[in-house]
């Protein structure tokens, strides 16, 4: 007989306490049909953008996928096929934070880099561009920061790229940015490609940026098996950090793509707020869900949205993205000549004040 535990891991975050659960079987089931039908029922149950949630549904018909899956799936003779029909079916969710990983292969969803036509979104980044063009050589890196002061027409601005938020700006990261930002302009904090991190991170980072408490949003929890079954918005607010290593004061761009995801994603919401803060660039990637991990009957652990959701301070889902205050994508010829055009929009901005 199957048994199913569940470990429940409580996870105190600023605002707000969240669960991260695991469901796990000891006994080992291989059975194609089976294992599609455990994970299309976990999906069903537990991910939480498949009703009108709060005015944003993800669109799909998961019942529709399940009769359009299970004949490919009987007639299914490897665990890759298995795995690519799984794979075609978490597709239709257009969520990166929904993925399978088996002891072969990571099967991720990647249709989120796709908008409502089915057009990828601009890449809108250039790796090596900032240190080779603008910040020049030897231009300074710290605990995989890249930052520096960008001069342009007698004004000098602090330039840093935060590619990932597990690695936090620490207190002797940000002595070394105290007197570069001091004789500075402005800021120019890029978070193009960050794929997100600590969330409470998010939110004291994105505090240096104001003066006074700030309700920045809601989030949203999923209560139970049903589409809809969701909690009342909890309000989510953002507090300043002192003023020794306080930004609030310059005037800041913020630079995005459709990479910035997850707690990026959140960050980004969040600075859209800030009084002296503008976002530039591509609308981000979303990510506003928690994922939850699950075990199958075969071992392979499936990943997806099923617990806090986030919403902006309009009760809106920032699941498809933070749109910037001001859209700008790299043209082809700017990607072929390495022309940064949204980091030049962003000093454009700068020379303005």
């Amino acid at each position: 007989m199957k048994r199913i535990f569940t470990i429940i891991t409580l996870i105190t975050a600023v605002v707000v306490t969240s669960c991260v659960k695991k469901e796990y079987v000891t006994e080992v089931n291989n059975d194609f049909t089976t294992n599609y039908e455990v994970f299309w029922n976990y999906v069903n149950e537990n991910y939480c953008y498949l009703g009108d949630n709060y005015g944003y549904t993800k669109n799909v018909d998961w019942n529709a996928v399940y009769a359009e899956m299970m004949p490919q799936v009987k007639s299914a003779t490897t665990e890759m096929e298995l795995l690519e029909i799984m794979g075609k079916s978490i597709d239709y969710l257009k969520d990166g934070h929904v993925w399978i990983d088996t002891k072969f292969k990571h099967r991720g969803c990647m249709t989120f880099y796709y908008d409502e036509n089915g057009v990828k979104y601009p890449k809108n980044y250039i790796s090596g561009v900032v240190a080779e063009k603008y910040l020049g050589y030897p231009f300074k890196s710290r605990n995989g920061h890249v930052y520096g002061t960008i001069t342009r027409d007698g004004k000098s601005f602090f330039y840093v790229h935060h590619a990932d938020f597990s690695k936090v700006f620490n207190s002797e990261d940000l002595e070394l940015f105290k007197p570069l930002i001091k004789k500075s302009s402005g800021i120019i904090y890029d978070i193009r490609t960050n794929p997100g991190g600590s969330a409470q991170y998010s939110l004291e980072m994105a505090g240096r940026f104001i003066k006074e408490k700030m309700l920045v949003g809601y989030q949203v929890v999923k209560s139970g098996k049903g589409y809809n079954d969701l909690t009342e918005p909890m309000p989510l607010y953002m507090m300043p950090v002192d003023a020794h290593d306080n930004w609030a004061d310059i005037e800041t761009m913020v630079l995005t793509n459709r990479d910035v995801y997850s707690t990026a994603n959140m960050f980004a919401s969040f600075m859209k707020l800030a009084p002296k803060v503008t976002l530039v660039g591509g609308i981000t990637g979303g990510g506003g869900g928690q994922p939850t991990s699950y075990y199958l009957p075969n071992g392979w652990t499936v990943t997806m949205s099923a617990q806090r959701m986030s919403l902006d301070l309009d009760k809106v889902h920032i699941e498809p993205g933070v749109k910037p205050d001001i859209e700008v994508n790299i043209s082809d010829a700017d990607m072929a000549g390495r022309v940064d055009s949204i980091l030049e929009k962003a000093i454009e901005e700068l020379l303005k004040n």
